[in-house]
């Protein structure tokens, strides 16, 4: 027998008489097909090992010792397969109410399957640093590698990577590489064991995080009762410290942290320590939050009492960021606002972004461009660029603004460092009679700051893009 690796014209799995090789008859077949259905499993498994080491060895080769093959066979493999579970619009609707249902919960198992085996590359990427070659954070590096990855999802996998580390969270990470855990329910573990993991031995880490690892494994237990659980392991840690070591571990969790919940609107949730928390309090409670009534209507106040709260926060923020006459250096901590403008009719001509391209609706950027030391800049189709010379070698607080404004952060590709993490550099070296022009600097963080020197790289400005050469 010869066998064709391609079907009855040659695919896969067909068989064929040659001259050198007698056919079979049918009832032969038939007798071995009866033998071959009254195997057990295990039987039956092992010979099909068994044909795959024959059929490795033709080949020259044992295909189950390549773990790299296997990838790559095991990959195309579940492509194929899904493409044929696809369905277009036309034979979906045929499908019955019970397997439409069966479906779904299959394709939320492949998904997790699936997860599994990518947390299982991005785990291995960073620990042989794969990411760092590149002067990338291992986000970055996935967003780049992965574009259909979120960088929400991304950030999720460098949680339980990162929390991974430690030998006595290693097994949120292997709950992920399994299957047994979802990512983003890895992640909520990940992140609460981060934040405990200066407040416990290794002892009290590693049965912290069997206790949260065994809640995110239970489908009957959603993502708010995980989230619940978390809460409840930093209470019980803060509970069974001593006074003195509880006020130490207050201060290492404390705070802050912000999602979206909302287009327009964002919550950010803070965890103070008692001497902190005392301070905001006084602020929430302050004359600024009292009831104002309209001076000239005596209308009363419209606001709810958790608005009139978070206008005394921001009160306080606002006169804490207003530092009038300060150093050219304090330029990274104030809010950038970038507006087009239109100047054949000399007004905005559209809604505002901030430096990590937040979007603030126009009447807001309006009020917000006369507050404290929130900056304005107006740009023009490919920008106005600030020119200096060689008459001085750091960027002034004007051209640092008009570099955030353009840049909006690292320009290095693929780095989303923010503006606030990066230094002005010059495009054609200050070293080499490089001008301090805004046209010829852009924004780099420190880490590709270095890349660029390393590696003498060059980069091009046209109007509003920076283009590297790598």
């Amino acid at each position: 027998m010869e066998y064709l690796p391609g079907g009855e014209t040659g695919g896969a799995g067909a068989w064929s008489p040659t001259a050198s090789a007698p056919a079979v008859a049918d009832e032969d077949w038939g007798e071995a097909l009866d033998e071959l259905d009254a195997l057990d499993a295990a039987d039956y498994q092992a010979l099909m090992d068994e044909v795959a080491t024959v059929l490795g060895e033709m080949h020259g080769q044992d295909r189950r010792g390549l773990p790299a093959e296997k990838l790559e066979d095991g990959l195309k493999g579940a492509a194929l397969s899904l493409g044929r579970a696809s369905l277009g619009p036309d034979e979906v609707v045929t499908v019955q109410d019970e397997e439409l249902t069966g479906a779904l919960e299959a394709v939320g198992r492949l998904q997790t399957r699936l997860g599994a085996i990518g947390f299982r590359l991005a785990q291995q990427a960073a620990a042989r640093g794969l990411h760092q070659e590149s002067g990338m954070t291992l986000v970055d590096w996935l967003r780049v590698r992965c574009p259909w990855l979120s960088s929400r999802d991304a950030a999720q996998v460098m949680s339980v990577v990162t929390a991974s580390e430690a030998p006595a969270v290693a097994q949120i990470g292997e709950a992920v590489a399994s299957g047994d855990v979802p990512l983003h329910r890895a992640a909520t573990v990940a992140r609460t064991m981060t934040r405990l993991q200066e407040s416990l031995d290794p002892e009290q880490q590693e049965s912290y995080t069997r206790i949260a690892t065994a809640a995110a494994g239970r489908p009957e237990v959603s993502d708010k009762d995980l989230t619940t659980v978390c809460h409840r392991l930093l209470e019980d840690l803060l509970h069974e410290k001593a006074p003195g070591e509880r006020e130490r571990a207050a201060i290492a969790l404390r705070g802050v942290s912000s999602r979206k919940v909302a287009p327009g609107l964002t919550r950010f949730t803070i965890d103070a320590p008692d001497g902190a928390a005392a301070t905001l309090s006084g602020v929430l409670t302050s004359q600024l939050a009292a009831p104002a009534p309209d001076e000239a209507t005596q209308e009363p106040d419209p606001r709810t009492a958790t608005q009139r709260r978070f206008d005394a926060l921001l009160a306080v923020v606002n006169r804490g960021i207003a530092h009038p006459g300060a150093p050219p250096s304090t330029a990274r901590a104030t809010v950038i606002l970038t507006i087009p403008f239109d100047p054949e009719r000399g007004l905005p001509s559209g809604p505002a972004t901030t430096a990590d391209g937040g979007y603030v609706p126009p009447r807001q950027a309006s009020e917000l461009a006369c507050s404290a030391d929130i900056t304005p800049v107006w740009m023009a189709a490919d920008g106005e660029p600030l020119a200096l010379g060689r008459t001085t070698r750091y960027a002034s607080s004007a051209q640092w603004k008009a570099l955030v404004a353009r840049d909006r952060g690292c320009s290095y590709p693929g780095c989303s460092a923010l503006p606030q993490w990066c230094d002005s550099h010059h495009v054609d070296w200050w070293s080499r009679g490089g001008r301090t022009d805004v046209d010829r600097m852009t924004l780099l963080c420190g880490r590709h700051h270095t890349v660029v020197h390393q590696h003498e790289l060059s980069a091009s400005v046209d109007g509003g893009t920076v283009t590297w050469h790598v």
